[in-house]
């Protein structure tokens, strides 16, 4: 799989860089025009993202630029980029000395909730202290702040696509884990037996770089029961069978149906 890069921030030493967010028109072109008028000043786009504000028929494109011409000036750029039709706004903001940070746009947000950006490795750490400290209460905390989070946003997804869609659609669903960093999901079989599946997960958050004598995510099974028993409308069950913790080369998670039932 290919990784992505957030629009957080860059360095590029020696480089005169700027951040650039301009709101228009959510129209076929919107984008293409924005792109000919960066590049007519001779400014290079580093990277871009953009979306659309669909309850006002707007969008959104925010991007890291490089100024390769010490003549060309913020307010220049500004001006040009206000040429179009398509923009109803344009924000621009320089960095220092061959640094550029996101200073224009705040929060940030999924599935409209804020979020923030954490490294793996400072979560794992965060998970295994939890551990450490706590010993069996330690996992008993992480499997349930973990289902608690599953719930939550499988009920959102429940909401907006229906149980049916979600149930159908188990294996596809999955891959939200790999879409947020989480880890690489397989559901090992049919996705017919659902929620008795068994699923396989590589490159874990929880654990990977972990090395321990027992499986160590219970953050991730809690997840997992979490998702499958809002998705279910009753209690699903989760054991994980295998772990990277351990020395496999992934995780592995069974999940099975339990017989009260949940109310959303």
């Amino acid at each position: 799989m290919l990784s992505k890069e957030l629009l957080v921030g860059r360095v590029e030493s020696g480089k005169r860089l700027a951040q650039v967010l301009v709101t228009m028109k959510d129209e076929v072109g919107a984008v293409a025009s924005v792109n000919a008028l960066i590049a007519s000043l001779g400014v290079d786009i580093r990277q871009s993202m953009s979306y659309s504000l669909t309850e006002d028929s707007l969008a959104i494109y925010n991007s890291f630029v490089v100024f390769n011409d010490p003549k060309v000036s913020m307010v220049q750029l500004v001006e040009r980029l206000k040429e179009s039709v398509f923009v109803v706004r344009v924000e621009a903001l320089e960095g220092r000395e061959g640094v550029i940070v996101d200073g224009i746009s705040f929060p940030v947000n999924w599935q409209g909730r804020r979020t923030i950006i954490l490294s793996q490795p400072a979560t794992t750490r965060m998970f295994d202290a939890i551990r450490f400290n706590l010993g069996s209460g330690g996992h008993v905390v992480l499997y349930q702040q973990g289902s608690s989070y599953g719930k939550e946003l499988a009920e959102s997804f429940v909401n907006r696509l229906g149980a049916e869609y979600l149930k159908r659609n188990f294996d596809y669903t999955l891959g939200i884990l790999s879409a947020t960093g989480w880890g690489i999901p397989e559901l090992i079989g049919g996705r017919e037996a659902f929620p008795n599946i068994t699923i396989a997960l590589k490159s874990c958050l929880e654990c990977d770089g972990v090395r321990a004598s027992q499986p160590a995510c219970s953050f991730m099974r809690g997840f997992l029961a979490g998702v499958s028993s809002a998705v279910a409308g009753h209690t699903v069950h989760c054991e994980e069978t295998r772990c990277i913790a351990k020395g496999s080369t992934h995780c592995e998670f069974e999940l099975r149906s339990g017989r009260s039932s949940i109310s959303r």
